[in-house]
């Protein structure tokens, strides 16, 4: 009985609500005044505002998140891609290496052709200190990690170095005696190099272009070699080898592409 009175109440509810709508009547004493008024359906800007009302911190996290996203995306658009990629170690503060990074890179875009034509030359150089001279901290550690991961990546191809760079690639290869960098003994009889591999930037017209004229004798650029084990065989490792192989004859032979 009591399902029936409710169901015929609903039923007289419904009936005096059209009335309302229809403005057959302005009030009803069947619906009760609590009841929930009716929201109106929102048109055209008013339905857009209250959209952006609701959703107003959903739409700033996205914004921020898509500004974010945009500045990472011009700024790698934007960035002047490497025409080579050079590996610049100091394992000694004898080399003079750590305090000449801005003029090695400037001097060593000097003979840089544009490779990937975008007319721009850009050498990156990634440093790294291997010196223990000054004791063991977190940064030679990290240094330390970077170049073990430089040997087996072969992201570099080229390597600004001091002489101690062969006693580290000894170590990192447990004592075997293997042949990292590549012999120009017989490609360049004329020129210096250390154990037939490293070319001594001193003896070459590269270190005025560096603008180090104290440039010491140990100090010298070396080509990785293929092998079986850490062969770096990442992709464009080839090729930056030889865009190293056409950097270094220029060198040799004191050919400046990029005057000032």
């Amino acid at each position: 009985m009591a399902k029936k009175d409710d169901e015929l109440r609903k039923q007289q509810e419904y009936r005096e609500l059209l009335k309302l709508k229809q403005g057959i009547i302005e009030e009803s004493e069947i619906i009760p005044e609590n009841a929930p008024p009716e929201i109106p359906e929102l048109h055209g800007w008013k339905k857009v505002e209250n959209f952006f009302y609701h959703n107003k911190w959903y739409i700033i996290i996205v914004t921020i998140a898509a500004l974010i996203i945009g500045y990472m995306v011009v700024q790698a658009a934007t960035r002047p891609k490497e025409d080579l990629y050079v590996l610049v170690v100091s394992t000694q503060n004898a080399s003079g290496i750590y305090y000449k990074t801005e003029d090695i890179e400037l001097a060593l875009e000097k003979y840089c052709p544009d490779f990937d034509g975008n007319g721009y030359v850009h050498v990156g150089i990634n440093v790294m200190d291997l010196s223990m001279e000054n004791g063991y901290n977190e940064l030679t550690d990290a240094n330390r990690t970077k170049f073990m991961t430089q040997l087996l990546t072969g992201e570099s191809q080229v390597y600004l170095t001091d002489i101690g760079i062969l006693d580290e690639i000894y170590e990192a290869a447990n004592g075997e005696e293997i042949q990292f960098f590549r012999d120009f003994t017989d490609e360049y009889p004329e020129a210096v190099f250390y154990e037939g591999c490293g070319l001594q930037l001193n003896t070459t017209g590269w270190k005025d272009e560096a603008r180090w004229e104290s440039c010491p004798d140990i100090v010298g650029l070396y080509i990785r070699e293929e092998y079986e084990d850490m062969t770096g065989k990442m992709i464009g490792s080839e090729e930056q080898r030889e865009r190293g192989l056409i950097l270094l004859d220029n060198i040799i032979n004191n050919r400046i592409v990029n005057p000032d």
